[in-house]
């Protein structure tokens, strides 16, 4: 089947399943390739040539797990719709051939495990304390809103870092906001399109002498606090983090992820976001004396707790499980008024489960025990379930949700990763753990990521911290988890 005829088919078939004239103008404009190539996923090509089947096939693979798609490397209708949703214009990876290791080219053949190789410099600013001039307003709100909005983004950035941002009205800034229209004078790739597609881009610092300048697109419908059109406040601070330094994030949770996620009044920085930040600029200067540790409660009935799995909640609070038991964990070791019967704060859950994760962008908890799982909304147990488990993913010891989004089941010496509806482990798994997770021994019983995204593997009555920005167990573990963990003396630090 060729190329033309498969973007034919897909355009007809979206035709008819969305019924809208918008969307039908949006496919019609799309170039699948032309997309690919201006996000980093596809070289350029001079006219007249073309890009190789299993190159495109490979450039889409890396487009879909970029933004948390299934990797089937065909442009399916999930994909071409995704590429349709409103974007910054920044690429996301680093084109192919500028994938340099040393001398040789890095393979595109990509681990889900790993990191791609995003598009992100590592400019930063050379001093903390930055000025920002709006030189242009759009005309669909106010000048004294649109203010408010550049505050509050810069604000979102100022509060994880030791950065100042002051507004100026007169002669150069650090970084200037304007709205244009089209092409405005930004070079090659950098015009925006109309309403819908691209919102906005911002140039990493560095780059003279456009230094963190940011430009969004006139065509776009601007709002504030109302859950229509684009959020000003929320595509601004976006665009700040790129104007800081920061390339695109593959967590779609992220602030930093490349499409809009649409209006929250309640939006924050991701762990993510704050990690990428800190390490250009460093943690926020105290402002007060931190406070002091709190002192180990007495609990020498909990210090031979050995867990079944442990997750953080839809509360954020760390819940261990341990046979019929719920153990809530806090910074003193086990929280007042715990241990408790499972069953009373999770409605009929299983004995002994194998593993519980909680899914943050689903916000749904999952408890696994032979061939059956549980799921819960908040504290409730869903309509429905238990359900079946297929066999691909039984024998299990222990889940976490990674930071693309995805849920990772550990057996013995293997893992898999796992969606509800699945039947089968994706291609290519299981993996072998100790291959895959430098330092980690087979046969963990609990694995969790905590709310500062920091991993922790479980073993008996040891744990090890993971360090994943590096990819292998922290020097100095494993340690005891009674110390570190359920409040039993000596204390140490996790």
């Amino acid at each position: 089947m060729s190329k033309m005829y498969i973007y034919t088919f897909i355009l007809l078939s979206l035709s008819v399943i969305q019924g809208s004239s918008v969307v039908k103008r949006q496919a019609a404009d799309l170039d699948p390739d032309a997309f690919l190539s201006k996000y980093g996923y596809l070289d350029d090509l001079q006219p007249g040539d073309h890009h190789a089947e299993e190159t495109r096939s490979e450039g889409i693979r890396e487009f879909q797990i970029f933004n948390g798609l299934t990797p089937t490397g065909l442009m399916d209708r999930e994909t071409f719709l995704k590429m349709q949703q409103p974007r910054c214009g920044l690429p996301d990876v680093i084109k192919p051939r500028d994938r340099l290791n040393g001398n040789r080219l890095r393979s595109r053949q990509h681990d889900p495990t790993q990191p791609l190789p995003f598009y992100a410099p590592g400019y930063k600013w050379d001093k903390n304390d930055l000025t920002y001039k709006i030189v242009g307003y759009t005309r669909q709100l106010g000048g004294s809103t649109q203010k408010l909005a550049f505050r509050n983004a810069f604000g979102k950035w100022s509060a994880e870092t030791p950065l100042n941002f002051r507004e100026v009205s007169s002669g150069t800034a650090d970084i200037e906001i304007d709205f244009a229209r089209y092409s405005h004078g930004d070079g090659n790739g950098n015009s925006f399109d109309g309403r819908g597609g691209t919102l906005a881009h911002a140039f990493f610092p560095g780059t003279q002498p456009i230094s963190g300048d940011t430009h969004f697109d006139e065509d776009e419908e601007w709002t504030m606090n109302r859950d229509a059109g684009s959020n000003l406040e929320i595509v601004a601070a976006h665009e700040f983090g790129h104007a800081l330094g920061l390339g695109h994030s593959n967590n779609p949770r992220a602030l930093m992820a490349p499409y809009y996620q649409g209006y929250d009044p309640d939006y924050k920085l991701d762990y993510d976001d704050k990690r990428g930040i800190q390490t250009l600029y460093g943690t926020p200067r105290p402002t007060r004396r931190p406070r002091p540790r709190p002192t180990p409660r007495p609990s020498g009935r909990h210090c031979r707790v050995k867990f079944d799995d442990i997750t953080v909640a839809h509360d954020r609070q760390t819940y261990g499980f341990r046979g019929s038991k719920i153990y809530k964990l806090d910074a003193g070791g086990v929280a007042s008024g715990f241990p408790q019967p499972a069953r009373r704060v999770f409605a009929r859950a299983p004995k002994t489960p194998s593993a519980v994760v909680y899914d943050r962008s689903q916000r749904k908890l999952y408890m696994f025990k032979g061939s059956r799982y549980w799921r819960y909304t908040g504290y409730s147990l869903d309509r429905g379930y238990p359900r079946t488990l297929p066999s691909a993913f039984r024998r299990l010891r222990a889940a976490f949700q990674y930071s693309d989004g995805r849920i990772y089941l550990f057996k013995f010496n293997t893992y898999t990763i796992w969606t509800e509806g699945m039947r089968t482990a994706p291609r290519g798994y299981e993996r072998s753990i100790t291959q895959n997770w430098r330092g980690i021994k087979p046969g963990m019983e609990a694995i969790f990521r905590d709310t500062n995204g920091t991993f922790y593997f479980f073993k008996g009555k040891i744990y090890w911290k993971y360090d994943d920005d590096f990819g292998y167990a922290e020097p100095g573990y494993p340690k005891k988890t009674s110390q570190a963990w359920l409040g039993c003396s000596p204390r140490i630090p996790r």
